[in-house]
Formats: C-alpha cells, sequence, structure tokens
C-alpha cells in the first residue's frame, strides 16, 4: 500500500512538473527567447558546480536552480515553486494541495533553469531513467564517478566478485547510469564531460550531443594547470584556446577537485556566449557556497574550523585532508562514517585512516564504521556530543580543525557548534532549519546516555 501511494504521488507531481516547465517555456516564446535547463550529475560536487554556475551565469541571465532539490520528489517540487520543508504525510498532504495553486498562480519565467541530478540507485524511482523523465536538458554535464551511494549498485553484483574487481564494476554501473544523462541528449543539445575520469568518458561515446572536455591533459577543450590553497584562500590555473586564465578566492579554502566545478561553468558560459574575462569577474564576485562546504569558521582557543559536514565519501573526504595539510600544526582531523558504501565500507574507512595519519596531527572519529576501522591513533566516539565534549576541553591553541563526515545520524555540523568561537556563527551551519533540527533531537534523545 505504501509503495502504490509514493507511486501515485510520484506521477502526480512529475506530471504537475511537466505542465509546469510548459507553461515556462511558453512564456520565454512569448518574450522571443529559449529556456535552456542545464543538467549536472556526478558522485561529488553537484551543488557546488550549481552554485559556480550561477554566479557565473546569473548576471546576464534570469535563472532559477534546485537549491538542495535534487532527487525525484525534490526537481518537481523545486519546478513548482513548492518549499520542501519535511518529509511526513502531513508535509506532503500540504504539497498536493500545493500543486493545484501552484500551476495556476505560478507564473515565473526564467531563461536558465539549473537542475543538480542526484541519483541515489539503479531501481526508478531513484536513477537517472526516472530524473529524465521529469526533465529533458539542454545541457547536460557529467563531472566524476566515485563510489558514493555505491551499496545500492553493490546489492546488484554477485557476491563472488571481490575487492578491486568487485569496486571496478560498481564503479562502472554508476557511471553507466549517471551517462544516461548525456547519452540522452539530442544532437541539438551540448555535452560537458571530465576528460580525465576514464569511467565518464566510457559510457558517454555513444551521445549524440557534442561534447566540450575538461582535462589536465592538453588537446581537449579546456585544459586544468594547477591548484593551490592557503590561510589566505583559493587559486586555480587553466587553459583556454591557448590563453592562460587564474580564479582567486580569498574568501575559500577549496580541494583541488573544485577544478571540475569551475571547468563545467566556464565551458557552459562560453556556450551562452559569456566573455572569459566576464566570467571569472562573475564567479570572483558572485560565488557563495552553501553550509557545510569548505567554509571557514572561527573556533574556541583561538583555532580555525574548516567546516565540511554537508556529507562525506571517501575521494571528497581525501581531498579536504589535502587542504588540511597545507595549514600549520596543530592540525585535527574530525571524521564521521561515510555512509551508504556497502561492501566497500571496510576498506573506506581503512583508507581514510591512513590518509588522515599523514596529514593530522590528531583524529577524531565519530560513528561505528571509524570506530570498527580506524587503528588505534584515533580518539573513538559514538556520537557527536560525546566528541564534541571531549574536543572543547582539549582543543590546542591557535590549531586547525577539519569536520567531516555523512550526514544521516552522524550530523557533525552539532559538534561544530559546540566549539565555535562565536556562538551567533551556528547560523552558518547546514541543516539548521526546524526540520532538520527535530530530526537531530529526536536521534539524540533516542540514544540511553
Amino acid at each position: 500500500m505504501k509503495k502504490q501511494l509514493s507511486l501515485i504521488l510520484l506521477t502526480y507531481f512529475r506530471l504537475s512538473a511537466r505542465i509546469q516547465l510548459a507553461k515556462i517555456k511558453l512564456l520565454q516564446k512569448l518574450h522571443g527567447q529559449k529556456l535552456t535547463i542545464i543538467g549536472v550529475t556526478g558522485s561529488t560536487g553537484k551543488t557546488s558546480t550549481i552554485q559556480v554556475i550561477k554566479a557565473a551565469l546569473s548576471p546576464n541571465f534570469s535563472l532559477k536552480s534546485t537549491t538542495g532539490s535534487n532527487s525525484e520528489y525534490g526537481i518537481p517540487l523545486n519546478i513548482l515553486n513548492i518549499k520542501v520543508t519535511g518529509f511526513s504525510a502531513l508535509n506532503y498532504l500540504k504539497y498536493v494541495l500545493l500543486t493545484p495553486i501552484k500551476l495556476l498562480t505560478s507564473w515565473q519565467s526564467f531563461q536558465i533553469y539549473l537542475v543538480e541530478m542526484g541519483i541515489d540507485g539503479p531501481k526508478e524511482p531513484q536513477n537517472m531513467s526516472y530524473l529524465l523523465k521529469i526533465i529533458k536538458p539542454d545541457i547536460g554535464i557529467v563531472l566524476n564517478v566515485n563510489p558514493v551511494h555505491s551499496q545500492y549498485f553493490d546489492n546488484t553484483i554477485s557476491k563472488n566478485i571481490k575487492d578491486k574487481q568487485r569496486l571496478h564494476q560498481i564503479l562502472l554501473n554508476i557511471a553507466i547510469e549517471k551517462a544516461k544523462l548525456i547519452n540522452s541528449l539530442p544532437s541539438t543539445a551540448l555535452a560537458i564531460i571530465n576528460g580525465d575520469d576514464t569511467s565518464v568518458m566510457s559510457t558517454t561515446q555513444i551521445t549524440l550531443a557534442p561534447k566540450l572536455i575538461f582535462s589536465h591533459l592538453s588537446g581537449f577543450n579546456l585544459q586544468l594547470l594547477s591548484s593551490s590553497v592557503n590561510q589566505q584562500g583559493s587559486v586555480f590555473n587553466f587553459k583556454y584556446q591557448n590563453k592562460s586564465f587564474s580564479i582567486n578566492f580569498p574568501q575559500f579554502v577549496l580541494p583541488d577537485s573544485f577544478q571540475t566545478s569551475l571547468a563545467s561553468a566556464f565551458l557552459v558560459s562560453t556556450h551562452l556566449g559569456i566573455s572569459p574575462k566576464k566570467i571569472i569577474n562573475n564567479i570572483e564576485k558572485h560565488l557563495s557556497l552553501p553550509a557545510g562546504r569548505s567554509n571557514i569558521l572561527k573556533g574556541i582557543n583561538h583555532s580555525q574550523i574548516i567546516d565540511s559536514t554537508y556529507n562525506s565519501s571517501p575521494y571528497a573526504t581525501q581531498q579536504m585532508l589535502q587542504v588540511l595539510s597545507q595549514f600549520p600544526s596543530p592540525k585535527i582531523s574530525v571524521l564521521g562514517d561515510m555512509r551508504e558504501l556497502g561492501l566497500q565500507s571496510s576498506q573506506a574507512h581503512k583508507d581514510l585512516y591512513s590518509q588522515a595519519q599523514k596529514f593530522s596531527d590528531q583524529i577524531i572519529s565519530i560513528g561505528p564504521e571509524t570506530k570498527k576501522y580506524f587503528g588505534d591513533k584515533s580518539k573513538k566516539f559514538d556520537n557527536w556530543w560525546s566528541a564534541a565534549d571531549y574536543l572543547t576541553k582539549n582543543i590546542p591553541q591557535n590549531s586547525t580543525i577539519l569536520v567531516k563526515g555523512s550526514q544521516n545520524t552522524i550530523f557533525l555540523e552539532e559538534l561544530v557548534k559546540q566549539i565555535l568561537a562565536n556562538p551567533d556563527d551556528s547560523s552558518q551551519l547546514c541543516r539548521q532549519s526546524p526540520h532538520w533540527l527535530k530530526i537531530k533531537n529526536k536521534f539524540r534523545n533516542s540514544i540511553p546516555n
């Protein structure tokens, strides 16, 4: 019964969203313009890429973007201009009742729609095939393929396939699913692809759309040259049409992988007619990143906190440890479990511990997976509040603290809240809405003291 009701709701929201998009396209046509839908997928960096594209295009185009709404429910509700405030039965009833009202009253028109297209598994409605029933992008971007949400792809592979061969098959299956975004594009569309990711390159060969490819290698449309990060910010260098360019972010400490987001935004923007100089100026001036993504906050004992608490995966966490390595000691890594890794969890957490040892003076871990697979040189805790209690009493003066972990039951933003120098800065943390605070309080109260 629950599954049937979910299917009815999904169909209702999907068809309503299609009607809303048709309205927007008609409005644009009446103004002599065209709605361009840009779809972004990848294992990591989707939200950051949306933000960079938004910064690059917003001075020149009217646009709308998905803000954390990248799923089978989130995308259609975003199209309908319905704000998601929770996922209870009462919430869904509210969304159902709001839908016809929005169809009648919402006539917002825009030239660009930026859509983050996240997939959680290989089956509908959590796969790319289903999302493509909601929207048909004019520009498709595939950033990368990493073992994120791999648990759901892992379940489709024979248990007889082990270790590296198993991981290879998981990555291939994830790549095939994400590549549907590119392979569904018509010849009038545009594909933007990460040429350094062999899984992405090998699974996007059959697209009819022309491609723009970025890579660290020469011979492609955009060449990534180098990046650097320290306490003064981040700098990224690249080459386009035989000219070298730099983008500077004194306000952010960003990992090397952020090059992928910048390259994608740059290629989209040039395709839409903006000059390289203008693109760089727009990005440097207008870029803002969501809470919990490489933000620097002031902590107690004159410490600085690298807040990367929004979510975690093996590749993204290793990238942030590289960022931490560029800061002076003492350096503390506060690392939570990486979720939804399936049979890859054991090795992924062991590898992460090895990386953390290289770049940290002290390691603090939170969650059952890190407790099981991290070594003896880490201080292990079951939850954020016990780790926070320890940290508040043991942070060295002038230390740098990297905080990163998955969201479900880990919630390390609540740990960060306890070690802020200024409690008012908690407004800059992720998941601070009443909906999320209720979830976190319920979880904490469910754990015996």
